[in-house]
């Protein structure tokens, strides 16, 4: 999948991982696709629930090696 730009959210807790995710998103053109690496567990629930609370579209989610990977299209 093509992205514009990726962020790294691994070793981060608490609710640092979403404001670094939000920050990374306003920054961004509507349309454009951040993919989000990260290791936290949580985040499999949290980035769905942001994303439907602030009306970006989650393309895509999956796993490798421990390692979660998400797209985000920015709205």
């Amino acid at each position: 999948m093509d992205t514009t730009k990726s962020i790294d959210l691994k070793g981060l807790c608490c609710a640092q991982p979403i404001v670094a995710l939000a920050r990374e998103l306003a920054g961004m053109a509507p349309g454009e696709v951040l993919l989000v690496s990260a290791d936290k567990d949580s985040l499999r629930r949290d980035i769905p629930a942001f994303c439907r609370q602030t009306g970006h579209a989650l393309l895509e989610s999956h796993e490798c090696d421990g390692e979660l990977h998400f797209w985000i299209r920015r709205a």
